[in-house]
C-alpha cells in the first residue's frame, strides 16, 4: 500500500483524469522473494551496498546513457524577477543574479508521460558488440517537498523578549509519499502523480522556486521488454531507483536549454541505487570503471541517511543486491 501525507493547503482545481497505463514486470520461479519483501529499517541495518559492489567493474557507457535517459526534461514556464531577458552570447546562456528560472511540479510530472504509457527506450551493449534497445517504465517510488518557514526562523530571546533570527533556515515538510505496493500493481508515474493530485494538488501546484533544497523524488524504473528480445529473459532483472533534487531556489549561472523554441530544464540524477545488474544489462570490463556507480550508491545512501528517511525501495534493492555481489 502507498503512504502520503500532506500540510499544504492549495485551492483545488478541476481536471479530468489521465488515462492509467499498467504493464506487468517480468517474474521468473527464481524471484518469489521479491513479492513479499520485508520492510528494512535503515537506522539499523546500515547496509551500505556501496561497501560490498566496489570490486565490480562496470560499463561506463552504458551506465552513462542510462543516466542521460532517466533525466527529466520539463518546460520552464516562467522566470522570478527576470532583469533584463536572458541573452547568448558565444553560444553560452547565462543570467543576472537576479533571475530565478523555475518549473512548476505538474509539468515535471508531464515530462514522463509518454515514458509512462510507452516506456522509455535506453540505447544499450551487450557482451562488447551486442547493441540492443532495453525499455523501462518510470514509477514514482518517493517523494518529499519542502518549504523554507520563514515563521519558524525567530526565536523570542531570554532577557529582551524580542526575536531574533538564528542562522539556520527552518526546513518545512508539506508533502510525503513512499510507494510500498509491489511493481506489477502500481500506476505508471505520470498516472500515479495525477492520482495524488487529486488528494493533495501540493504535488503539481507547487513552483520549484517555492521549495527548500531539502526537497526531492526517486523514480523507480522497472524493465518491460528490449529490442531484440534475444533468447533470453535474464536482461530483464536489472532495474533501477534514481534520485532527483527538486529545488531551484538558488543562484545559477547557467538558463535551461532552448529545444524547440521552448526553454527546458534538466534534473539529472545525484544518486542512485541499482537491483541485479550482473550478468544482466551492464557488462564489466574494467575494475576502475566502477567509481562513478559507486559514487551514486553513496550519495543516494547519504542523502537518505542525512534526511533520516526509511526508502522502501531503496532499502529492497540495497537488501537484495547482495544477491550479485561476487
Amino acid at each position: 500500500m502507498s503512504n502520503s501525507t500532506s500540510e499544504c493547503s492549495l485551492p483545488k482545481k478541476s481536471g479530468s483524469s489521465s488515462n492509467r497505463f499498467r504493464f506487468s514486470i517480468p517474474r521468473n520461479n527464481k524471484n518469489k522473494q521479491q513479492q513479499k519483501p520485508e520492510p528494512v529499517k535503515q537506522d539499523v541495518s546500515k547496509v551500505h551496498s556501496y561497501d560490498s559492489i566496489s570490486p565490480i567493474p562496470i560499463s561506463v557507457e552504458n551506465l552513462n546513457n542510462l543516466l542521460f535517459s532517466f533525466t527529466p526534461k520539463m518546460q520552464v514556464d516562467s522566470y522570478d524577477s527576470i532583469s533584463p531577458i536572458p541573452t547568448e552570447n558565444k553560444g553560452s546562456k547565462t543570467c543576472e543574479s537576479g533571475e530565478k528560472p523555475y518549473f512548476i511540479l505538474e509539468n515535471l510530472w508531464q515530462s514522463f508521460k509518454e515514458w509512462s504509457a510507452y516506456g522509455l527506450e535506453v540505447p544499450l551493449t551487450l557482451n562488447g558488440n551486442e547493441r540492443i534497445v532495453q525499455y523501462f517504465v518510470p514509477y514514482l517510488s518517493a517523494i518529499q517537498l519542502y518549504i523554507e518557514d520563514e515563521g519558524l526562523d525567530k526565536k523570542p530571546s531570554e532577557e529582551s523578549g524580542t526575536s531574533v533570527t538564528s542562522n539556520k533556515t527552518p526546513h518545512k515538510l508539506v508533502y510525503k509519499y513512499f510507494e510500498h505496493a509491489l511493481p506489477h500493481v502500481r500506476l505508471p508515474l505520470t498516472d500515479q502523480a495525477s492520482t495524488l493530485a487529486k488528494e493533495d494538488p501540493c504535488i503539481k501546484n507547487l513552483k520549484s522556486s517555492e521549495l527548500s533544497p531539502r526537497s526531492w523524488f526517486s523514480v523507480a524504473w522497472y524493465p518491460i521488454y528490449r529490442i531484440p528480445l534475444g533468447l533470453t529473459m535474464k536482461n530483464l532483472d536489472a532495474s533501477f531507483l534514481t534520485y532527483h533534487k527538486l529545488s531551484t531556489d538558488f543562484k545559477i549561472k547557467t538558463l535551461p536549454e532552448r529545444r524547440d523554441g521552448k526553454l527546458k530544464m534538466s534534473l539529472p540524477s545525484f544518486g542512485l541505487t541499482t537491483y541485479k545488474v550482473k550478468g544482466s544489462i551492464l557488462p564489466f570490463p574494467a575494475a576502475s570503471e566502477s567509481s562513478l556507480l559507486n559514487s551514486l550508491l553513496k550519495a543516494a545512501d547519504d542523502w537518505l541517511e542525512n534526511l533520516e528517511v526509511s526508502h522502501y525501495d531503496h532499502n529492497h534493492f540495497v537488501k537484495n543486491g547482495k544477491q550479485w555481489v561476487d
